[in-house]
């Protein structure tokens, strides 16, 4: 059966949901552990040094966990699809990739689980997109990539 060349290009921007600027990252760090800190600095104080070590070391933890939100803040697919290719760009992190895939010969595997990402294959080279979606969304991705793909 062949498949049908979609009428106009189709474009689709998959960006990750996050609300909080550099500015607030801050202000959350600094508002969980100034308290955090005043604590073992009373302790401190009292004589107990091993207080502070483990406020420096909930600090950090802390640091890192909003680091890499910070880094991942910006991540996005976006997948446009014309009359003969398929171009898939991704961002993670500070990395972007952009793949082209032919039209005509990628194969869409939809997620088994709810939880999984689709995937693109075309000649052994898969894609995972739609990562940053909602179950209910990415069924509607699948959907929506199928009828441009024609199946």
């Amino acid at each position: 059966m062949p498949r049908d060349v979609p009428s106009e290009p189709r474009s689709w921007l998959l960006e990750r949901r996050c609300t909080l600027t550099q500015r607030q990252l801050a202000l959350v760090f600094a508002s969980l552990c100034v308290p955090s800190a005043l604590v073992a600095l009373a302790f401190l104080w009292q004589g107990y040094w091993y207080v502070l070590v483990y406020a420096v070391l909930e600090q950090a933890a802390l640091a890192a966990c909003l680091r890499h939100c910070a880094r991942h803040r910006g991540d996005y697919d976006r997948i446009d699809i014309s009359y003969g290719a398929i171009v898939v760009e991704q961002r993670r992190g500070r990395q972007c990739s952009a793949r082209r895939l032919h039209r005509l010969t990628t194969r869409l595997l939809p997620p088994r689980r709810d939880s999984d990402p689709i995937q693109l294959q075309d000649h052994g080279e898969q894609i995972e997109i739609g990562r940053f979606l909602g179950a209910a969304q990415r069924r509607r991705l699948a959907d929506e990539l199928a009828l441009c793909l024609g199946y």
